[in-house]
């Protein structure tokens, strides 16, 4: 990425020694992990990760587990103080005016996509329970504009950090899926937001029916 940009966009400070520290203590606090699907990841060039959203902690752990510089969207309140903002910055997270979703997030999330980077939008809008049908539009506006793939990715379990002690088993809590990335068609527009949103949707619920390990 070019110098001059990133003096003005978040740095993303997320090197590999760091990343494997994080991994292995995510792994510990929820009594083990199962991560699949990380051969789907693109190394270079600009992607959308369209993740599942659980908890507070999704953007640490995909951060951890998949093998990119993340870019987070986070909420502009949280920026208020020098602390926060600080750390918030260093490991990638810019800020978001949801009063103009579409104006000044979606430039810097378009900026950090045209040099290569890799932006994490959650396609269901926020925290949810569970898997249902409705999906935001954000992920097929964000694509249809910046032509670059989706990559969905099934995140479950991210809630259960404090509980999984009272109810042991062989399988593990916290679940990471990710599946091929999906090319957004030519054609732009309404209709071609709908023709991504579609199937990330889909992507997304086969990945939470797989069997384990898959």
């Amino acid at each position: 990425m070019a110098g001059g940009e990133l003096d003005r966009l978040p740095p993303g400070r997320q090197p590999d020694w760091f990343k494997a520290l994080v991994s292995g203590g995510l792994r510990l606090a929820f009594g083990g992990a199962e991560v699949t699907g990380l051969e789907h990841v693109p190394r270079q060039g600009p992607l959308i990760v369209a993740p599942t959203h659980r908890s507070y902690l999704d953007p640490l752990i995909l951060g951890a587990f998949l093998p990119r510089v993340l870019y987070h969207m986070a909420k502009r309140e949280l920026f208020g103080q020098l602390i926060p903002r600080t750390v918030l910055r260093f490991f990638g997270s810019f800020p978001v005016d949801r009063e103009a979703v579409r104006g000044s997030t979606f430039r810097t999330a378009l900026r950090l996509l045209r040099l290569g980077g890799a932006v994490v939008i959650f396609p269901e809008g926020g925290i949810v329970e569970k898997m249902g049908d409705g999906m935001k539009a954000g992920v097929g506006t964000l694509a249809s504009m910046s032509s670059a793939p989706v990559l969905p990715v099934y995140l479950a379990g991210s809630n259960t950090l404090f509980s999984w002690p009272e109810a042991l088993s062989d399988s593990p809590w916290l679940l990471l899926r990710v599946g091929p990335p999906i090319l957004p068609p030519p054609h732009r527009g309404r209709e071609t937001r709908e023709d991504i949103s579609r199937p990330v949707a889909e992507a997304l619920k086969r990945l939470e029916q797989a069997p384990p390990g898959r």
